[in-house]
């Protein structure tokens, strides 16, 4: 699917496809600021592959209040507090070597360097879970950094709106067929569909 001299750099999503931080990382970590806010929430791993259909992590915190029947407008202050000391907690997990890249995720990159394809990333997350992935996870790889980061605190929309990937698109100053993508989910498919790239799942 990657062609050298086709496609100039591939796109990546990052929670669940550069590495399994959804399940290792983002689950007990949310369930850790929960616990510190004084909510009764617990999340089950069937209760946040449900919420994963949501992006974004404060978001899904909003539609979980909903589907328990809480008032998620006057949790909405607390709520947020729980996500910004979650994502401390995500950076702990990282820190502690927890989360590996995926199988063949540092080959390929090296790869596509050799055949001068640069790589990006778009994701929702946050530009500090980004920062910790990057730093704990991947850097120590001797990875070369992506061209481009495009994280959730950069649009208005979220997958699987494209943005995201039309802003990736404009600060490479590329074309969507000289890109190509690679998603994990159906929110990261329509997104990248939707700004014209081809798609691997």
């Amino acid at each position: 699917m990657i062609i050298p001299g086709q496609h100039r750099c591939v796109l990546f999503d990052v929670d669940g496809t550069i590495a399994e931080t959804e399940g290792q990382a983002h689950l007990p970590a949310f369930n850790r600021a929960l616990e510190e806010a004084g909510l009764p929430w617990r999340w089950t791993h069937a209760d946040y592959k449900r919420l994963l259909k949501t992006a974004g992590g404060f978001e899904r915190l909003l539609r979980y209040a909903e589907e328990t029947g809480s008032d998620a407008g006057a949790l909405r202050h607390l709520l947020a507090g729980v996500h910004k000391n979650k994502n401390k907690h995500f950076a702990d997990i990282l820190a502690s070597g927890a989360v590996k890249p995926r199988a063949g995720f540092a080959e390929l990159i090296h790869s596509l360097t050799h055949n001068d394809i640069r790589w990006a990333v778009v994701t929702t997350t946050s530009r500090s879970n980004w920062e910790a992935l990057w730093n704990y996870s991947l850097s120590p790889l001797d990875l070369p950094a992506p061209t481009v980061i495009v994280v959730g605190d950069d649009v208005q929309a979220k997958k699987p709106e494209p943005e995201a990937y039309l802003l990736a698109l404009q600060r490479l100053g590329l074309a969507a067929h000289d890109c190509c993508a690679i998603e994990d989910s159906r929110n990261g498919l329509l997104a990248a569909g939707g700004a014209g790239l081809a798609v691997a799942i």
